[in-house]
This record gives structure tokens, C-alpha cells and sequence, in this order.
């Protein structure tokens, strides 16, 4: 049972964020920030895991997050503090996972772009898109 509420915490997060993302290029930092809220409340209750792994699994998103600083912007802080917050819901594995199954289909959708001529290397594409569907993936292979 607090699986399933875990699941649709980090379900409706990445819903949201891609509709914002897709729509807007960017992510409001405050719905972010209160879903990091509701996991560490989580935590307090079921003791989901532990807390190790959850620090472990924020530490991919901060890790993100100086990456966005060190390319001057061109990873974004949103998907840095989005991945810090799934880190407090999956830990350190099953966030790792999230991350590389993103990037394998981020990298798979842009090559695609780039062989069909509709985006130019320059571009810029919406990445929470892809950590909503290598979620959902990660949730109908589990």
C-alpha cells in the first residue's frame, strides 16, 4: 500500500512536470519542491526505505544539478532538482535506473530527430518527457 502511494506520487510529478516542460521549457520549481516534501513525509511514516539510499539517490540529482552549472545551463536545473526529488522516492538504484533509461531514450529520440532533418544539433529537447516513460516502463517491467 505505500508502495502504490510512492508510485503515484512520482507518477503524477513526472505528469505534470512533462506537460509543463513540453508546453513551457521549464519546470516550476515550487510543485518540485513540494513533492520532495511529501516524499521525505513518506519516509517519516512508512520507512520506505533507507535513509541511505534515499541521500544516495538525491545525490544523482545534485550531481545533475552541478552538471547544469558546469555546462552553463545547458542541462537544465529543473531536471537536476526533479531527479534530486525521484531520488528521495526511488533511492539509489531504481533512480540510477530512471536516469539511464531516460537518457537511452532521450538519445534515441534525438538521433531519430537529426536522421529525419526536424531538429538541428543545436536544439534543445524537453527531457522530462523521457523520465515519465522509462518510468512507466520501469513500473510495467517490475
Amino acid at each position: 500500500m505505500q508502495q502504490m502511494w510512492g508510485q503515484a506520487a512520482v507518477m503524477g510529478l513526472l505528469a505534470i512536470c512533462s506537460a509543463q516542460d513540453i508546453r513551457k521549457k521549464e519546470i516550476r520549481l515550487n510543485l518540485v519542491l513540494f513533492f520532495g516534501i511529501l516524499g521525505i513525509f513518506f519516509h517519516m511514516l512508512f520507512r520506505m526505505q533507507s535513509i541511505t539510499s534515499v541521500l544516495l539517490g538525491m545525490s544523482i540529482g545534485v550531481a545533475l544539478l552541478l552538471a547544469a552549472v558546469a555546462t552553463e545551463g545547458r542541462i537544465g536545473v529543473g531536471d537536476g532538482v526533479l531527479v534530486t526529488v525521484t531520488g528521495v522516492y526511488l533511492g539509489l538504484e531504481r533512480n540510477l535506473t530512471l536516469l539511464f533509461c531516460a537518457l537511452a531514450l532521450c538519445g534515441i529520440w534525438a538521433l531519430a530527430l537529426l536522421a529525419l532533418r526536424k531538429k538541428k544539433r543545436s536544439d534543445t529537447l524537453p527531457f522530462v518527457p523521457f523520465l515519465l516513460a522509462a518510468y512507466i516502463g520501469m513500473l510495467a517491467c517490475a
